[in-house]
């Protein structure tokens, strides 16, 4: 879809409230969060990249009206990247299709220095448009972090389909979301021991340990500042999952902090 001055569509944000998301035929997996309210994480973003052998579901953030951040072990590779904005089901019809615009990406870039094996600089930023997009209210940039923005032991939300093996018959229909608590080094040491504060990498759990199967490979860790509507964008689910999901222990991310002077290059 190009730049489409349908995308003011005024008028609709209560309708958006109201309807009923396409099975994905998920019956296997529960992704334990709760369903969100549409618009409610306006900056959550569908990627959806092709590889040789198939299609890989992933999240990411809109961080700009042209510009969306994901993890790069979702386009690496890849010979398309699709990205859809407000994207509360996972599936589009035709009760859901005309409050989500699809866009092919133009082009991405991988942080340099990725490493798929040890997921250090797991960071990537699609441009999915030469304009900005005029966007209706219920789609909205997500802020990125100052580079000493302090956040240990915060209350953060994490929000997903619950895409295991990035398959769409694993995930929730809805878009759902999770409270997860910022752990200190020392703490996510205990789970992955090479973490540490200057590899860009940092963990998050649930409270009491619970599974959080919401967050997929490249889902956004975002808070709040006091005071402030928009959610400043602090993390993006790159490794863990799978343990995180089935015995609560702790996920990693990638830090934005520490990426993002380079994030910003690709923004003026």
């Amino acid at each position: 879809m190009q730049i489409l001055d349908v995308l003011l569509i005024f008028g609709l944000v209560a309708s958006v409230a109201c309807y009923e998301c396409k099975s994905t035929g998920n019956t296997n997996v529960t992704a334990n969060g709760e369903q969100t309210r549409n618009g409610q994480f306006p900056h959550h973003v569908l990627v959806v990249s092709t590889f040789s052998e198939g299609k890989r579901y992933c999240s990411g953030a809109l961080v700009s009206r042209k510009h969306v951040v994901t993890v790069a072990q979702c386009v690496e590779g890849s010979s398309k990247v699709e990205v859809t904005l407000g994207a509360q089901c996972l599936l589009a019809d035709s009760s859901s299709n005309k409050f989500r615009y699809t866009f092919t990406a133009l082009e991405h870039f991988v942080k340099e220095g990725y490493n798929s094996d040890t997921f250090e600089n797991d960071v990537a930023i699609i441009r999915f448009t030469d304009e900005d997009v005029r966007l209706p209210p219920w789609i909205k940039p997500v802020a990125l972090p100052t580079a000493d923005e302090q956040y240990v032991h915060d209350e953060v939300y994490s929000s997903g389909y619950g895409l295991l093996n990035y398959q769409t018959t694993n995930a929730a229909d809805y878009l759902e979301f999770t409270t997860l608590r910022v752990l200190s080094y020392e703490q996510c040491q205990q789970e992955f021991e090479f973490v540490t504060p200057e590899t860009g990498r940092f963990c998050a759990q649930r409270d009491e340990e619970e599974p959080n199967c919401v967050s997929d490979v490249g889902s956004p860790l975002v808070f709040k500042r006091e005071g402030y509507k928009q959610y400043t964008l602090l993390g993006l689910t790159s490794f863990g999952q799978k343990f995180a999901c089935q015995f609560g222990n702790a996920g990693a991310l990638q830090e934005v902090r520490n990426h993002v002077e380079w994030l910003q290059s690709f923004l003026v």
